[in-house]
């Protein structure tokens, strides 16, 4: 494949690594169309969706108090049947202070003007039929709302860290206090008593300054107004005085904090240091630069201020290249001196501006103080040119070395300080993929940009994966809870090989863009296989049945119900022991057509299971048109009942129907043996999940057979 493809699948393996997201979704005066075409569509998008309808303002408030909800979703009418209406769920929405965005649907693909609604309150209006701008619409809403939400659980721990820390300040046996405008807000015991007075309250509002000797209160000066302008941590030795006159010299640290609402300088005084075994401590003995901690530091203050605008710089992070081979040719010993000429190198091609680091894993790390991002990559090449025309002599060998090198801009959008590491190091780690060497410079860029502009080629590219063979399946076992059988169950997984073997989910690729032809190729290649694998006679003796999943698509090709019955025929393989499974968004969204499917592949005695069962408000009425063998459950039942969320009241309740009707109910995403029990007690027939087993390349569960 090219090298854009590599590229590609680096960033889907990158995504795949992902979790499909929770959503939570109110319906409000929207037609059971409507409700299933977008849980459908979000379903396509990497959501994991679960939705339920409410008729009105009582309903609203009683399924508010049941649950978390992200998002309420109205359809635009001229007039509404009930008294439930945008303008009175927002009302009641703000005087419960619930932060549930409000989405109006308006009719068709036109985009209708939205300033009355955005002015009460409404987040979006959104064309219904524009499938690709409202999912751009929602999926900002919702990471908006996410934003807000970890915004307050950070407030939180925010609130619960500072009271925390004001404890240990109280007991610390360091001196310590908060100063404002030069005055002490508040001292702890250690520091009153270091400057000879019995309780910290005789310093509140003293000014620090009259606590040093004389010739150095002008220094301190200098200090706050350094800090106040850079906001950034310093150090300094000054020589303090008590009343008594007595004097002691000191490490003055100076950092900035907060005290009771207020912004101030945390002061910490440490006497008796040894200043060069300080220094040592931030120098890497291997290449005498600075070591990791200190590194640390300075990307700390070099994102605070550029977060607050005009001081943006550049990361880039320099890796040894094939470092494992090179160990194995020279030994530890060996790469220490490799990793000597290398820093002597970057030493001589860095200026003295930039801030040079030698971190813990064997890589270089550099602050640039240039916010140029061009220029970070021209002097990443250089660097790499200096280093490869480089020979290492290490006693009697020769070593050539490449770098790979990371870039990450440094702004006021920067994350944390590790994830900016991590950012730099995932770049210079891309330079492998694909067979690439490294020795090379890598930018980092949202791997959304990537993903979106590649969405038009993906379907050629699924295409040529199969050509190229670089799809696997998986088997995850069924696990009978409740059934008496020999019968042995697993559901095959598709997975997408990257150049690395790393194994990508259909979830990161399959997307509403992929064509609808694709889609059923890659239906047509996971049952052809999978009829190989359970054509043997191993399969066959202990009655294997195989749960395989069906896109959209695939429910609505006539031919692929008669090629699955020639298949059929020439594997020789019993029809009952396959099961195919059914989104129950995409059988809502064209249920006719799933009936018409469900019914022909019964004919031909295959099995049907519905899943994700419960997740659309229209679930019954699925369930009675398609009338399947097997009901899965969606998957965020099982999880509510992991997080206390759902009774077991409330479970008994919706399975009650089910078994009445002799479905054989099957629950996914068991990770607890805890849950298991529940289920059990609720009637589950079948379990799936991780707990009992991963999905694996083999069918080797043991289902209890001793």
């Amino acid at each position: 494949m090219s090298g854009s493809t590599d590229e590609l699948l680096h960033a889907l393996a990158s995504q795949a690594q992902h979790d499909a997201r929770n959503i939570n979704l109110l319906f409000a005066a929207c037609d059971g169309i409507q409700m299933d075409q977008l849980l459908a569509t979000l379903r396509t998008a990497h959501f994991s969706p679960r939705g339920q309808s409410v008729q009105g303002s009582d309903e609203l408030l009683n399924v508010l108090s049941q649950r978390s909800w992200d998002l309420l979703i109205f359809a635009s009418k001229d007039h509404y049947s009930t008294e439930l209406t945008p303008a009175k769920a927002l009302d009641l929405l703000n005087r419960l202070n619930r932060d549930i965005p409000v989405i109006l649907l308006s009719p068709g693909h036109e985009y209708h003007d939205p300033t009355h609604w955005l002015g009460i309150g409404v987040q979006a209006v959104l064309p219904e039929r524009n499938h690709e701008l409202l999912l751009l619409e929602l999926d900002r809403v919702y990471a908006q709302l996410q934003t807000r939400r970890e915004l307050r659980n950070t407030q939180n721990r925010l609130a619960q860290l500072q009271q925390r820390n004001q404890t240990l300040v109280e007991s610390s046996p360091l001196a310590i206090c908060m100063l404002h405008n030069g005055l002490i807000l508040h001292a702890n015991k250690s520091f009153a008593h270091l400057f000879g007075y019995d309780n910290a309250e005789h310093l509140l509002e003293h000014s620090l300054r009259q606590l040093l000797e004389e010739r150095f209160r002008d220094d301190l000066d200098q200090i706050l107004r350094e800090c106040d302008h850079s906001s950034s941590a310093l150090q300094r030795n000054l020589t303090a005085q008590r009343p008594d006159d007595t004097r002691f010299e000191a490490r003055f640290s100076f950092a900035p904090s907060e005290y009771d609402g207020r912004p101030c300088l945390e002061v910490e005084i440490i006497t008796d240091f040894d200043a060069s075994e300080e220094i040592f401590r931030d120098i890497n003995p291997i290449s005498g630069l600075n070591n990791h901690q200190a590194f640390m530091r300075a990307l700390e203050v070099a994102c605070n201020n550029a977060r607050r605008g005009g001081q943006d710089r550049n990361l880039m992070l320099l890796t040894l290249d094939h470092l494992e081979v090179i160990r194995t040719e020279v030994g530890i010993d060996g790469v220490d001196l490799i990793l000597r000429d290398i820093a002597s190198i970057l030493k001589q091609k860095v200026s003295r501006a930039h801030l040079l680091s030698h971190l813990d894993d064997n890589s270089f790390a550099i602050i640039l103080h240039t916010a140029d991002p061009n220029k970070a990559v021209d002097i990443g090449e250089q660097l790499c040119h200096a280093v490869s025309s480089h020979i290492c002599q290490v006693q009697n060998t020769a070593i050539h070395t490449t770098l790979s090198v990371g870039i990450v801009v440094i702004n006021d959008s920067a994350p944390t300080p590790v994830k900016l590491v991590s950012r730099a190091r995932m770049m210079a780690e891309s330079l492998h993929h694909g067979n690439r060497p490294g020795n090379g410079v890598s930018l980092y860029q949202e791997e959304k940009t990537l993903l979106s502009s590649s969405d038009a080629k993906m379907s050629k590219r699924l295409l040529n994966a199969l050509k190229m063979d670089r799809f696997r399946l998986l088997y995850q076992p069924v696990v009978p809870l409740r059934l008496e059988t020999p019968t042995q169950y697993y559901e095959v997984l598709l997975r997408l090989m990257s150049d690395s073997d790393k194994e990508i989910s259909p979830n990161a690729f399959i997307a509403q863009a992929i064509e609808p032809e694709v889609l059923v190729e890659l239906d047509r290649w996971v049952i052809k296989r999978a009829l190989s694998e359970l054509s043997s006679k191993q399969n066959i003796e202990k009655r294997t049945h195989l749960l395989i999943n069906l896109s959209g698509p695939s429910l609505r090709s006539a031919e692929l119900v008669q090629w699955l019955g020639e298949e059929l025929r020439r594997s020789h393989v019993p029809a009952e022991y396959l099961v195919f499974e059914i989104s129950e968004s995409d059988a809502a969204v064209d249920l006719i057509a799933a009936r018409h499917f469900a019914r022909a592949i019964q004919q031909l005695h295959c099995q049907v299971c519905l899943k994700h069962f419960g997740s659309s408000p229209n679930s019954e009425h699925v369930r009675k048109e398609l009338d399947s063998e097997f009901i899965k459950l969606d998957g965020s039942y099982i999880q509510d009942l992991q997080n206390r969320n759902l009774t077991m009241e409330s479970l008994e309740e919706m399975l009650a129907p089910l078994k009445q009707q002799n479905k054989l109910i099957i629950a996914p995403l068991v990770e607890e043996t805890r849950v298991i029990s529940d289920l059990f007690s609720a009637g589950v027939h079948l379990v799936q999940g991780h707990y009992l087993q991963p999905p694996r390349e083999q069918m080797d569960y043991d289902f209890f057979e001793g």
